[in-house]
């Protein structure tokens, strides 16, 4: 059974920015029940693991974050929340499971919030990524291979990962299928299309992830979150159209050449 704590990582010391408060906001008032941990330079040693010193030297907080939530959840048990995830209900109703993840598109994980036992195997077989691995590369560039994407490597090295609907919830046996890991559709946990940022919610919907993307830098979010915020304004097949028009994807692709 799933624990009822709440990880989240905040390594930075600026404060909350708004979109964060009002996320953190929605756990409080949803989970009033659970325990909230928060990961900072407190309470995880960052000397202990050369990838997560490195990476916080270098101001790439959300890089190290990456081990440190693999960790949390494996070490303790409960429940990941990236600090951009707003939570619409409880997740009592999955707390009997041995884990539980979801799906962010197109079959891969959403690495911002998931649910384990203490001590669940996958969740070491994904820490076992970074052993011995340093953040900064022999070239002097950082190694940022973004986390969803390791932990379907690691996954898929000895699971086969299933995305499951809503009425088979109760009809799979998590324990009894040790080869398949079991995902849960997009809905679930995401809920927000990364592209256009509008917002997928049903009634199935846990929680929504709002894409803050803290760990890159201004100038590569400055073009996705202008088109968002025209897409909510006037459309998605408006702006897409406009897009086409006037060539804008050349554009963007010529300045970032010839900057």
């Amino acid at each position: 059974m799933i624990p009822k704590k709440i990880h989240y990582c905040w390594l930075s010391q600026d404060p909350f920015p708004e979109l964060i408060a009002n996320c953190f906001e929605s756990w409080k008032k949803i989970l009033p029940d659970y325990e909230f941990i928060l990961w900072d330079t407190k309470r995880f040693p960052l000397e202990s693991n050369q990838w997560v010193m490195k990476a916080f030297e270098t101001k790439k907080y959300a890089f190290a974050a990456d081990y440190i939530r693999l960790y949390a959840v494996h070490k303790y048990g409960g429940i990941y929340l990236d600090t951009d995830i707003e939570v619409l209900k409880s997740f009592d109703s999955l707390l009997h499971l041995p884990y539980f993840i979801g799906s962010e598109g197109d079959g891969i994980i959403e690495a911002g919030v998931f649910g384990a036992e203490k001590g669940t195997k996958w969740l070491e077989d994904c820490l076992a990524h970074y052993n011995n691995r340093n953040f900064i590369k022999d070239d002097g560039s950082f190694d940022t291979l973004t986390l969803p994407r390791i932990m379907m490597k690691k996954i898929l090295e000895k699971h086969t990962i299933i995305e499951i609907d809503n009425p088979m919830i109760n009809k799979i046996s998590f324990e009894s299928t040790k080869n398949e890991l079991f995902m849960f559709p997009k809905d679930f946990f995401c809920a927000k299309n990364h592209g256009t940022g509008i917002i997928e919610k049903t009634e199935r919907t846990f929680s929504i992830h709002h894409f803050a993307m803290s760990w890159l830098p201004k100038k590569t979010t400055f073009f996705p979150n202008i088109k968002r915020k025209l897409i909510s304004v006037f459309g998605v097949r408006f702006i897409y159209k406009i897009i086409e028009v006037f060539r804008l994807r050349e554009l963007k692709m010529f300045l970032s050449k010839n900057k």
